[in-house]
C-alpha cells in the first residue's frame, strides 16, 4: 500500500471512530488504548509517541474522560495542527493547544462536582504534525490504590470509578491494550490485573515496561536482566502480541521557554528521545557484558513501539475492512429508508392534503359522534363485549342460591 493510500485509510477510520461516538452507531474501529497507573509514566510515554508535548494532564492531574487522539503523520506540518471535535456535533476546528488544555481542565471540573466522577464519552482530538505517526490512541485516566481505612473512602471510591471505565473502555475486542508496567519484577502485576479481566490470555495485549532508564541500576547481575528482558512464562503467561515486552524510557524535562524548560522545541525533545534509545542500550549491553541481538533491539525504545504499533494498527484496519463494509452498506440502507420516509410525510404536510385530511376527520367524527347518539356500539364484541353473568354482575341484577335471576319489590 503506498503512502497516500495508507494516510486516506487512516483518515476513514478516524472519521468511522468520530461518527461512531457521534451517532451512537454500531461501528468500532481499530485503536490503541494505554493502561497505566498514574505513576507509570503513561502521559509521558503518549508524547513521546506523538513526537511532542501535549500536556493535557495539567501536571499530574488525573483526566476524568478518555482522551482520543488521531494521529497523522503531515511531514509539511512543521508545527502540530490540533482539532477538538465538540460534543455538539459541530464541525472540528484548529485549536491552540492552550485552548484545548483549558477545555480538558474546564471538563475535569465539571464531572469533579457531579455524583459520577468520570464519562466515558471521550474527548476527541485530532492532531497532525511531521513527527506524529499514523496512531489512534485512547488514553485512558490513570489508575490509583488508595490506602485501605475508613478515611480514605472518598479515594477508593474514585479508584472504583477508573477502575470500572477502563475494564469498559478495553471490552471492545478490536482494541488493542497498551499496558504498561512500571517495575523490575514481572511477578507484581499491577496493571496486568486489570488487563487480564479483559484479555485473560493477553491475546490483544501489549506489554510496556516503561522507565527503562531508572531499572537498569537496579540490577546487579547479568542473569537479572536476562530474566527481565525475556521473561519466563511462569512470569509473563499468555500469549502476547509482539510476544515479548517492548521496554521504554522518555527523557524528563519540559519544552519551552521558560528558564525551567530543558527543551526549547520539539526537535529537541525528539533527539532527546532518541538519544536515550541509545543510552539504554549501551547500559544494557554494558550489563549483560554482550551486544544485544537484533530481536533484543527491536523492543528497546519508543520508535522500536511506535513502529511495532503503526504497523499493528494498519493490519487490524486491513483485516476490519470486509466487516465494516457491510455494516456501512447496511446502515445507508437504513438511513435511506429512513431519509424517504420522512420526505414522505414531509410530502404530506402541503395545505391541501392537511385541509383534506381535517374534511375527513370531521365527517368521520360526526358520523361516530350520531351512532354513539343514538345507542349504536359499533366495536368488536370479544373486545368490548359482555357476557350475562357479566352483565348482571355489574349491572346489580338480583340472582338466587341457583344463580337464576329474581324479581326484586318493595
Amino acid at each position: 500500500m503506498s503512502e497516500p493510500e495508507t494516510a486516506l485509510l487512516y483518515e476513514a477510520y478516524n472519521e468511522l471512530h468520530g461518527l461512531a461516538r457521534e451517532f451512537s452507531t454500531p461501528f468500532s474501529s481499530p485503536a490503541v488504548v494505554v493502561v497505566g497507573h498514574q505513576t507509570d509514566g503513561k502521559s509521558a510515554l503518549v508524547e513521546a509517541l506523538m513526537g511532542f508535548q501535549f500536556n493535557h494532564v495539567g501536571g499530574g492531574t488525573k483526566t476524568r474522560r478518555p482522551i482520543t487522539l488521531h494521529m497523522k503523520y503531515d511531514p509539511s506540518c512543521e508545527s502540530p495542527i490540533c482539532r477538538l471535535l465538540p460534543d455538539d456535533g459541530a464541525a472540528a476546528r484548529p485549536m491552540p493547544l492552550s485552548d484545548i488544555q483549558a477545555y480538558i481542565e474546564a471538563e475535569n471540573m465539571r464531572l469533579e462536582s457531579e455524583p459520577c466522577q468520570f464519562s466515558e464519552k471521550e474527548i476527541i482530538i485530532k492532531i497532525e504534525y511531521k513527527y506524529c505517526p499514523n496512531l489512534t490512541i485512547i488514553d485512558t485516566p490513570g489508575l490509583t490504590i488508595p490506602a485501605p481505612g475508613r478515611k480514605n473512602r472518598v479515594l477508593q471510591g474514585q479508584a472504583c470509578s477508573v477502575e470500572a471505565l477502563v475494564r469498559a473502555k478495553i471490552q471492545h475486542k478490536e482494541f488493542i491494550i497498551l499496558c504498561l508496567e512500571d517495575g523490575s519484577d514481572w511477578s507484581n502485576a499491577t496493571t496486568r490485573r486489570i488487563v487480564m479481566q479483559i484479555d485473560p490470555e493477553l491475546s490483544r495485549t501489549v506489554v510496556v515496561a516503561t522507565k527503562l532508564d531508572t531499572k537498569i541500576p537496579q540490577f546487579a547481575r547479568s542473569s537479572d536482566v536476562e530474566v527481565f528482558l525475556k521473561p519466563p512464562a511462569s512470569a509473563l503467561d499468555g500469549c502476547l502480541l509482539g510476544d515479548s515486552p517492548f521496554f521504554t524510557s522518555v527523557p524528563s524535562g519540559r519544552v519551552g521557554s521558560g528558564h525551567d524548560s530543558v527543551y526549547r522545541s520539539n526537535e529537541e525533545f525528539k533527539k532527546a528521545i532518541s538519544m536515550r534509545e541509545l543510552e539504554d542500550i549501551a547500559s544494557l549491553e554494558d550489563k549483560l557484558g554482550r551486544l544485544l541481538s537484533k530481536e533484543e533491539r527491536s523492543r528497546i525504545g519508543v520508535s522500536s513501539l511506535r513502529l511495532f504499533l503503526e504497523e499493528l494498527l494498519q493490519k487490524r484496519y486491513m483485516e476490519s475492512v470486509p466487516l465494516i463494509i457491510p455494516l456501512l452498506e447496511k446502515e445507508n440502507r437504513s438511513t435511506r429508508r429512513k431519509l424517504r420516509e420522512i420526505n414522505q410525510e414531509l410530502s404530506n404536510l402541503d395545505e391541501i392534503k392537511l385541509k383534506e385530511k381535517g374534511r375527513a376527520f370531521h365527517d368521520s367524527f360526526l358520523t361516530k359522534l350520531s351512532l354513539l347518539l343514538k345507542g349504536t356500539v359499533v366495536a368488536p364484541p370479544d373486545k368490548f363485549g359482555e357476557t350475562i353473568q357479566d352483565e348482571r354482575s355489574s349491572g346489580g341484577t338480583f340472582t338466587g342460591t341457583d344463580r337464576t335471576p329474581t324479581s326484586y319489590t318493595r
